[in-house]
């Protein structure tokens, strides 16, 4: 079997390596079917396995089991202050000479919004990694198309049967319009920084393995945390060898892992916090869904509410180390786990036979770049009614946070009956140096409800800043514009305005900190408390920022 076979079969699984470890002792541990290197902070193998099986996560630990993110995004350049930039005659920022990468659903590359006036693209290059042969030269998987293929394309009757990529969901088209768009005066439509390159990404979906193990349903579209890694790490090594200072835009996001930035991907980011390059995340759609809990008492009954019958559902409970945790798990018919120890390496099966419910339990310390515990609640085909969790702490004053899957990756409402909107940043978004974006309405200065909030368990504050998220009118594929609504669309607005800045000032000194203090400086507080864990630092001016004195 090649690697690039390996990639897309369903017999075999992928697995994040966040550590540097030599090849021979990868191989030795792993014994992959073959293994790519994405940057020095981590590695992918591929393993023949056809599913998630106990006994791969008793020997590897769950914390290299990659993740999988969703969508964050189902009258912007005034209220960002970029129209007031492009009144001032001396300030001639258009985003000339920098990326703008997404790593999303791919893009249409025929759509007005990406063409230069003679009709030729304003994109580098399309990775679609759905396609199987033709990708990078770093990377066994997907398909390169160049600027030149892409062209060829242009020119043919039907440019999208000649070059077969394809955006089908819409949301990749949608923010490299909003952040990179043509002034478009016919559609009163113009993106941030109409004059950049753009280098689309488009993920494949999960393997069906990850979708099952996660409990997602089938038709909601799903992507692997190493293949998002794999696309900011393609933007990041292009924009390198062509000497150009690149923002990336990540408009997906996962409400697993612990919050505090240590998940593989949150650690790619931080890791890659190089000048000249800016890697902008959408806080989350996740304020109002009812999926975090926060543990302030040493004896807690957490009530999960599940509505309607569904595929099951996973939630994971964190803690900071040192502490110690006991816990029983009760069904809507009241049959009881029995009170059991969080202990490093604790896993168990229980059946509960009159909702006909599967639940597997793992503990330990499952990530490797925290200390942090965690405790996995795996359950299989859930029914309607109460489930309950008694968490018992040894510490007079805990502070555990459990947290269930973002919404769409849920089958009707499954919630915490006594929720906290509070500490829900999807990640990325909780990277230290990710620039991470929340979302309000231009039109009313109204927070959009559904954000999620800061902060991070730790402390960091995050949002940043908020920008507008809320009916922004952009393209479509096929030719089409609309609106749309989330993080994901404020992030690719900020996006833009990063490009700004990386024109603007010396790429030099334009790592993934100075960005944001740019930013932060120009940026209009809301709210009594500032920063706040709704809009954090305020609401974004690219004007103020590029004026600042």
């Amino acid at each position: 079997m090649t690697c690039t076979e390996a990639i897309y079969s369903e017999q075999v699984l992928d697995y994040i390596v966040s550590s540097y470890i030599r090849e021979e002792t990868l191989v030795e541990r792993y014994r992959p079917t073959c293994y790519s290197r994405i940057s020095s902070g981590g590695t992918i193998v591929y393993r023949e396995e056809s599913r998630i099986d106990s006994q791969t996560i008793n020997q590897f630990g769950y914390g290299v089991v990659p993740h999988v993110y969703g969508l964050m995004g189902y009258e912007a350049l005034e209220a960002a202050g970029v129209m007031q930039i492009r009144r001032q005659p001396y300030l001639d920022l258009y985003g000339q000479g920098v990326i703008i990468g997404f790593v999303d659903t791919g893009i249409d590359f025929t759509h007005e919004a990406f063409l230069n006036a003679d009709g030729t693209t304003r994109l580098h290059s399309i990775w679609d990694q759905t396609i199987r042969e033709g990708g990078p030269s770093q990377f066994d998987y997907g398909r390169v198309f160049s600027e030149e293929e892409i062209n060829a394309a242009l020119k043919q009757e039907q440019s999208s049967s000649y070059l077969p990529t394809r955006d089908e969901i819409g949301h990749g088209t949608f923010l490299a319009g909003v952040a990179a768009g043509n002034q478009i005066p016919g559609r009163e439509f113009s993106g941030v920084a109409p004059l950049s390159q753009i280098i689309a990404v488009k993920c494949k979906e999960a393997k069906n393995s990850y979708r099952e193990y996660y409990r997602v349903p089938s038709k909601v579209p799903c992507y692997q945390e190493n293949d998002i890694m794999a696309g900011i790490m393609y933007i990041l090594q292009v924009a390198y060898s062509l000497g150009r200072p690149a923002a990336i835009c990540v408009g997906m996001g996962s409400s697993l892992g612990n919050h505090d930035g240590a998940s593989p991907l949150c650690h790619l980011i931080d890791i890659n916090n190089m000048a000249g390059a800016s890697i902008v995340a959408c806080a989350g759609n996740e304020g109002a869904a009812g999926h975090h809990y926060e543990i302030t008492r040493k004896e807690e009954e957490i009530q999960i509410d599940v509505q309607r019958a569904s595929l099951g559902f996973v939630c994971e409970l964190w803690w900071q180390t040192p502490g110690s945790v006991s816990f029983d798990v009760i069904s809507p018919g009241g049959s009881s786990l029995g009170l059991t120890r969080a202990e490093d390496g604790l896993q168990r099966q229980k059946r509960f036979p009159v909702e006909n419910t599967n639940l597997e339990i793992r503990s330990g310390r499952l990530q490797e770049q925290t200390r942090d515990q965690v405790i996995l609640f795996r359950f299989e085909d859930t029914k309607p009614g109460v489930w309950k969790i008694i968490v018992n702490s040894r510490q007079d004053n805990p502070r555990y946070h459990m947290w269930l899957p973002i919404s769409q990756f849920l089958e009707g409402e499954t919630v915490f009956t006594r929720p906290n909107p509070d500490t829900t940043i999807c990640e990325p978004g909780n990277a230290r140096n990710a620039i991470t974006i929340s979302a309000y309405n231009p039109v009313n200065n109204a927070f959009y409800a559904q954000a999620s909030r800061g902060f991070t368990p730790n402390g960091i504050i995050k949002p940043d800043v908020t920008a507008p998220g809320v009916e922004i009118f952009g393209p479509y594929p096929r030719g089409q514009y609309g609106t749309m609504t989330g993080t994901s669309v404020a992030a690719a607005v900020t996006t833009g305005i990063a490009a700004l800045f990386l024109q603007e000032f010396d790429v030099a000194d334009l790592n993934g900190n100075i960005v944001p203090e740019l930013l932060i400086r120009g940026a209009s507080p809301h709210g009594g408390e500032y920063p706040s864990q709704e809009w954090g630092y305020g609401t974004v001016d690219a004007y103020e920022s590029i004026t600042f004195e």
